[in-house]
């Protein structure tokens, strides 16, 4: 046994080699916040809950000097006493005595105001008084117009108003003060869109929150009960109108129409029978009379200059017109069962064949050297070739009947045949016997 086979055996490296030391195997770091011993603890297994560390907010890096503010006082231009108040600004502006910068929203709503002798000329009422009438109006101003909070706090002895009634009186005061100081044609753009929203309809706006009142009281059956009335009525709008443009398309392919008439009378299906029974007496008649032959004078003595031969027509007969007949080709009118909406192309229309008997019908076509596909497919084009297909196919049907007829009959035929049994040999023999001794005896 050699050196390289014990080496082998003992698994030792082959001389000349060095050790190489292996890399220590690192293992998961230990994170920050958690002590030595707690994560030799853990082990080989990684923490069952993800450690979070607050931390602060690093301090913003920037390069810019803080700017200074300063406590400055100041007055609010809204409020009407002498009263100073202090907040914090930068210096530029405190130095720069800036007006209070929320002061533009200090805005106030005009409100038309009165005099005693308007209000005697124009504003009396019998339900309002002036004093509680300029109580509405302070009230008015005071709040800014806010309805809600005017009936609310509104107070008044022996009066108990609406939220309407308070709306009724301050508009009414207000569109009659603005017409008599500003004449209707006299106002201006701003004027007039005052006045138009000064509208006010105290009934129609009862009836609206009574109706709201009403909608928002309702139980779960009632609502539900309403929706299947609406979907119940939306079927019915939609089959009611499906029927009047069926009734109209009807209407449109009536060669003959009363136009004397209301068509409100064609409208029920009485009246639409009606009309179609009248167009079929109408077209029992195949040829219309002469009427100058059947002219007779009358019997009171009149002239009869009237019926001479000379003169075609009576002056008195009676003119009929006769639109064109649907077998007439000069007239160009084409009689449909029914009409289809927008453009199409003639050749659509043609009957689609069996998937089975297709080739089978261009094969045929090709034999009879008619071209599968029309080239020109005009009306009359178009009605031969969908009745030459027609007969194909019924020509295909037969043959195909005719075919299956042949084959059972030579089935039964063979059947037949096989059931006769051929005569035994010995019988043969003795027929031939008995043919020649009966032979032999007439001739002897």
């Amino acid at each position: 046994m050699s050196g390289a086979d014990i080496r082998d055996v003992f698994e030792l490296p082959p001389p000349g080699t060095v050790n190489k030391q292996k890399p220590k195997n690192q293992g998961e770091r230990r994170p920050e916040g958690i002590s030595r011993e707690l994560f030799s603890l853990l082990g080989e297994n990684s923490a069952p809950l993800a450690i979070y560390q607050k931390k602060f907010k690093e301090k913003p890096k920037s390069n810019q000097k803080a700017k200074n503010w300063v406590w400055h006082p100041f007055k609010n231009p809204a409020r009407g006493d002498d009263l100073t108040l202090r907040h914090w600004v930068l210096k530029s502006e405190a130095e720069s005595e800036a007006p209070y910068k929320f002061e533009k929203f200090n805005t106030v709503l005009f409100i038309q105001d009165y005099t005693d002798d308007e209000y005697r000329e124009l504003l009396e009422d019998v339900d309002w008084s002036k004093e509680e009438t300029d109580y509405l109006f302070k009230l008015c101003r005071e709040f800014d117009l806010r309805f809600f909070v005017i009936a609310d706090r509104y107070q008044w002895v022996g009066k108990n108003r609406t939220l309407e009634d308070l709306k009724d009186r301050f508009y009414t005061v207000s569109r009659k003060i603005l017409t008599a100081r500003n004449p209707i044609n006299g106002m201006t753009a701003a004027q007039s869109s005052l006045l138009n929203s000064m509208e006010y309809n105290k009934e129609q706006e009862v009836i609206r929150k009574n109706y709201l009142v009403g909608l928002a009281s309702r139980t779960p059956e009632e609502v539900a009960e309403e929706e299947a009335l609406f979907i119940e009525l939306k079927r019915i709008e939609s089959l009611q109108s499906k029927l009047l443009s069926d009734r109209e398309e009807v209407l449109k392919l009536l060669d003959e129409q009363k136009s004397t008439e209301d068509l409100r009378s064609f409208h029920t299906s009485s009246g639409v029978s009606g009309l179609i029974q009248d167009m079929v007496n109408a077209r029992r008649v195949t040829k219309p009379e002469d009427p100058a032959t059947n002219y007779s004078a009358p019997s009171s003595g009149v002239s009869s200059s009237v019926s001479t031969p000379g003169r075609p027509f009576a002056l008195n007969a009676l003119k009929i017109r006769y639109g064109p007949s649907p077998n007439d080709a000069k007239s160009g009118i084409s009689w449909h069962e029914k009409l289809h909406s927008g453009c199409f192309v003639r050749s659509q229309k043609v009957p689609a064949v069996k998937a089975s008997l297709v080739q089978k019908v261009h094969a045929t076509m090709n034999e009879l050297g008619v071209s599968s596909r029309l080239i020109m497919p005009t009306a009359k084009v178009t009605e031969k070739y969908v009745e030459l297909q027609n007969t194909i196919v019924v020509l295909l049907e037969l043959k195909r009947q005719l075919d299956r007829f042949s084959q059972e009959s030579d089935i039964q035929s063979r059947l037949n045949g096989s059931k006769k049994r051929p005569a035994p040999p010995d019988a043969i023999e003795n027929g031939s016997n008995k043919k020649v001794n009966t032979g032999s005896g007439n001739t002897s």
